[in-house]
């Protein structure tokens, strides 16, 4: 597939059959993917690349998704972040609204759910960007 990349894109899960999965789904739509299996990776990957989305797990080995939200947050970053979940819990939701995620998913997700979303925050962001560049 051709053309430039339609954004990219850092996937950060401690399940590697699930990066795979998510990375060869993204990938096939043209995302310019990076993953990650853990936060503490995360953090070092985001203090040198720039991304248009962040999908992560909540519960992560070294930390969990609402650390690195609030990391990312504190940064100054308004990089649109999506929480994915085996455990959805409207506790956890509250927590990761309240801290700035764009969008909570439950796993298992479904492709075509998982590309709406994705699609949606990336379209978003960039309205906002073009508003706030006006």
């Amino acid at each position: 597939m051709g053309g430039e990349p339609a954004g990219r894109i850092l996937i950060v899960d401690d399940d590697p059959y699930f990066l795979r999965v998510l990375n060869r789904i993204l990938s096939g739509e043209n995302f310019q993917v990076r993953t990650a299996e853990g936060a503490l990776e995360a953090s070092r990957i985001l203090q040198e690349e720039s991304f248009d989305l962040v999908i992560s797990d909540l519960r992560l080995p070294d930390g969990d998704g609402l650390s690195l939200l609030q990391e990312i947050r504190a940064a100054g970053s308004d990089v649109p972040v999506v929480i994915l979940t085996a455990y959805g819990e409207v506790d956890s939701y509250l927590e990761a609204m309240n801290a700035g995620a764009t969008e909570y998913l439950n796993k298992p997700v479904k492709s075509d759910e998982l590309l709406a979303v994705v699609r949606n925050c990336l379209r978003s962001s960039r309205a906002t960007a073009r508003g706030n560049a006006a």
